[in-house]
């Protein structure tokens, strides 16, 4: 049963192991630094969305401003230019805006002055006056374009470098004259068959002073930018920090439980949000792995005492039980596919007196090395094992003949066996007898096998050990005479002890 008084233990870790395991990242690795830099990436590309949206939005309104500035200047213009030449006409679009000015002669010619009784340059500084910007009179010439009529200067517009197309009919736009740009109004003058004469310009600034406030604004967006960026690079952080400050205690706690630790309750399940419910999952781990560190243990002691049950604890060979096991399940492989099988009573000769002389020790060793022997002489299909005693059994799959298969097993054992054996110093050359029964042909139960290999076992100790024999019907218990036999034994240990080594 899982130890309760164990789970419901809680040891709070020191906060040094705290501020240990936040020391292992770096500020950037961590949850805290990768959640606040995900937040100023997304405060940053939010901020310069909506400042690059409202500069081209103001950018849009100050050229829908710089137009109604221009054409309201032209307006100006023609107005004054109609109050002092009377002679001249206007032509309007639908909106009601002078498009182009109809004169008989050049406004700045010498006749022009003499029938209105003004210098070009006075009505100049009549429309400045009226719009406060500069205002040109151009007059227009086939080859260099249209030309200041007070500087001789060639004006020249951004949307036509050669300067005599795009006045050619009512403008607005930037326009370059004496080496500055201004953001102009034109309105071309044509005489009364159409041919273009001129043009009156004016301006409503020059370019670095209408520039100006955009300049200033994206100023001051840029350090409004840097402000709430430090503003919220601090609140994020404390947010932050806050809000994961549980987060290194859960992720120890899922460490010491990956470590089996699992002593430590879980921290933190009372917290009313997701944190909470991690931690409240971490909890159930943790129980679990109680549980399943308890379950796992009783299954590993279920797999030794299943292995215990089927094995002899000496030589790890299959015991008695797993022997029955093994012949009922070939028997009804017998009977289903066919396959023959033999059995192979093996006991050690003289093994007893070897063990009473020189202890159980070597007794044990001498034990454990037939079995190894005895394993090494295995092929596929055929199992051995320790029935008890210096007592052997092997199951020995049919390849070919049961009896010639079962001779060339026998004789092997026979050699290995024979073989001298080390055990604590002591050198050994002992023997083996052998009983064999074959199935189906010496029967076809269990009880019928092993009886037919014990006689021939006996059969063989009869006949002076160190052979084998298969049964045959007929054959019965010989007792040997056990005074001569006991004798023998005797003689032939102390043998061995004066000799060092010798055959039993």
């Amino acid at each position: 049963m899982v130890d309760k008084e164990l789970i419901r233990h809680e040891v709070v870790p020191p906060s040094n192991q705290e501020h240990n395991l936040r020391g292992k990242y770096h500020w950037y690795h961590s949850i805290t630094g990768k959640v606040a830099i995900y937040l100023m990436l997304g405060v940053l590309i939010a901020y310069g969305v909506g400042s690059a949206a409202g500069f081209f939005e103001v950018n849009r309104i100050s050229q829908e401003q710089w137009f109604k500035q221009a054409a309201t200047n032209s307006q100006i213009t023609s107005y004054i230019i109609r109050n002092i030449y009377t002679s001249v006409a206007v032509q309007s679009n639908s909106e009601g805006q002078v498009v182009s000015i109809e004169s008989e002669r050049p406004l700045w010619d010498d006749e022009s002055m003499i029938q209105t009784g003004f210098n070009p340059a006075d009505v100049l500084t009549l429309v400045s006056t009226q719009t406060h910007n500069p205002t040109w009179l151009m007059f227009f010439d086939d080859k260099l374009g249209f030309i200041d009529t007070q500087t001789q200067q060639k004006l020249i517009t951004a949307a036509d470098n050669a300067g005599n197309l795009a006045l050619k009919e009512y403008y607005r736009g930037f326009a370059t004259l004496n080496g500055k740009e201004y953001f102009i109004g034109s309105i071309p003058i044509v005489d009364l068959s159409g041919k273009l004469l001129g043009a009156v310009v004016t301006s409503i600034g020059e370019r670095d002073a209408l520039s100006a406030t955009h300049n200033q604004l994206l100023i001051h967006t840029l350090l409004m930018l840097v402000l709430i960026l430090g503003v919220t690079l601090v609140v994020v952080n404390w947010l932050v920090r806050n809000l994961f400050r549980p987060v290194p205690r859960l992720i120890q706690a899922v460490s010491l439980i990956a470590a089996e630790k699992t002593d430590q309750i879980t921290p933190f399940q009372t917290q009313e949000d997701e944190i909470g419910e991690l931690a409240k999952a971490i909890e159930k781990l943790r129980v679990a792995m109680v549980d399943r560190g308890y379950l796992q243990r009783m299954q590993e002691m279920a797999q030794k005492m299943e292995y215990m049950a089927h094995h002899d604890s000496l030589t790890l060979l299959p015991n008695r039980v797993a022997y029955r096991n093994s012949i009922d399940e070939r028997l009804f492989k017998l009977k289903i596919e066919g396959m023959v099988f033999n059995l192979l009573l093996i006991d050690l000769d003289y093994f007893k007196p070897v063990n009473d002389t020189y202890g159980h020790v070597v007794g044990d060793e001498l034990l454990i090395e037939s079995a190894t022997r005895l394993s090494a002489l295995l092929r596929e299909g055929d199992m051995a094992f320790r029935l008890g005693g210096d007592e052997f059994a092997i199951l020995q799959q049919v390849n070919d003949d049961s009896e010639t298969d079962a001779q060339a097993l026998a004789n092997n054992v026979l050699a290995t066996l024979n073989t001298p054996f080390i055990c604590s110093g002591h050198t050994f050359a002992i023997s083996s007898s052998i009983g064999i029964s074959c199935a189906p042909q010496h029967g076809q139960t269990r009880e019928d096998l092993f009886a037919h290999a014990d006689l021939a076992l006996y059969s063989s100790k009869s006949y002076g050990r160190n052979c084998f024999q298969f049964y045959s019907d007929g054959m019965t218990m010989i007792t040997p005479n056990n005074l001569l036999f006991h004798q023998n034994v005797i003689n032939v240990v102390a043998d061995n002890e004066s000799q060092g080594m010798g055959r039993l």
